[in-house]
């Protein structure tokens, strides 16, 4: 048994600097400001439960790719190194509480930008860091995507990390789970689709733990903060339009059992070990094409490879925001 208490954030509100339709670069590093603070405080409380670590949403500083509208400057600016001003003020905390934390900022490398999830250890250090894979269109205006997928050795067992819209692609968790990773972090503005059935985003999260037999911890603003264990059972979910945080306990070698025909068959009743040693991936080829065959069917619904910044975007987000934002 190999337990390691989880802890995940769900601030009310964070000051999302989009919000506003020209903030200019004072009032937007004002409320990049508030943001921090919020997340120093909440990160403060979870710290103080004493977990092995601690998650926290997407984009602690608030500035988020939709600051873009026509003008990119201001983001790009906005965005800072790692290491730097915002991942010191976060590992003070984690340095502090003897606790992991794991966030996400928009890094700046050289001339890319990068939607960086950082993992801190118990001094504070920097274990390692992730950088976003699936972008959606408005992130693809000013932020590079990565490239790989790593893992990351820790006291307790081995981190894998998603980044919001990582987890609709079934295949970067399995990717992570793949590279050795025992416990999954998602930090994220919001889970679900619209247009889907109701809880979708609950069901996706429970996929994604059933694919792998792997525990995952969700962290969002405003709803949908969860743990789900790696069978797909939900030990926490925070409260709904509240300031949250919830725990949990997770056992890393707790594993679904199967004791019925299957394990007489395969003299193995852990799940988890039986699906994976029966991977056929020589026959999965249709996973790596870039042209499987049933993209012929979405061929009449181009997206833009690298959409342009437009003006009839922010109202429309907006008025999105109005009606369902809560």
């Amino acid at each position: 048994m190999r337990e390691v208490r989880v802890a995940s954030v769900q601030p009310r509100e964070q000051f999302h600097i989009w919000s506003e339709e020209s903030p200019g670069r004072a009032r937007a590093e004002e409320l990049k400001e508030q943001n921090l603070a919020l997340a120093e405080r909440l990160l403060v409380r979870a710290g103080e439960l004493g977990c092995d670590i601690v998650c926290y949403p997407e984009c602690i500083e608030g500035i988020g790719c939709h600051l873009v509208r026509s003008d990119t400057s201001l983001f790009e600016e906005m965005a800072e190194e790692i290491p730097g001003p915002i991942s010191d003020r976060v590992s003070e905390i984690a340095s502090t509480y003897r606790t992991h934390i794991i966030y996400t900022q928009y890094e700046r490398v050289g001339d890319a930008i990068y939607n960086a999830a950082v993992l801190l250890g118990r001094q504070g250090e920097i274990i390692g860091k992730y950088y976003k894979i699936q972008l959606p269109a408005i992130e693809r205006w000013t932020v590079t995507r990565g490239n790989s997928f790593p893992v990351f050795p820790t006291e307790f067992g081995t981190v894998g990390i998603l980044i919001c819209y990582d987890l609709a692609f079934p295949e970067i968790a399995r990717s992570l789970a793949l590279s050795g990773a025992e416990v999954l972090f998602c930090p994220t503005m919001g889970i679900g689709t619209r247009g889907c059935c109701e809880g979708n985003g609950l069901i996706q999260v429970q996929a994604r733990a059933m694919d792998n037999f792997l525990p995952i911890t969700i962290s969002t603003c405003r709803k949908d903060t969860m743990v789900v264990n790696s069978d797909g059972g939900v030990l926490a979910m925070a409260r709904p339009f509240a300031e949250d945080i919830i725990t949990a306990t997770l056992d890393l070698d707790a594993r679904p059992q199967d004791h019925s025909e299957w394990e007489m068959i395969t003299s193995v009743a852990d799940v988890r070990a039986r699906l994976l040693q029966e991977r056929l991936p020589e026959v999965y080829q249709p996973l790596v094409d870039p042209r499987p065959a049933v993209m012929e069917q979405v061929t009449d619904k181009p997206i833009r490879p690298v959409p342009e910044p437009r003006e009839p975007f922010f109202a429309a987000r907006m008025q999105w925001w109005a009606e369902h934002g809560g």
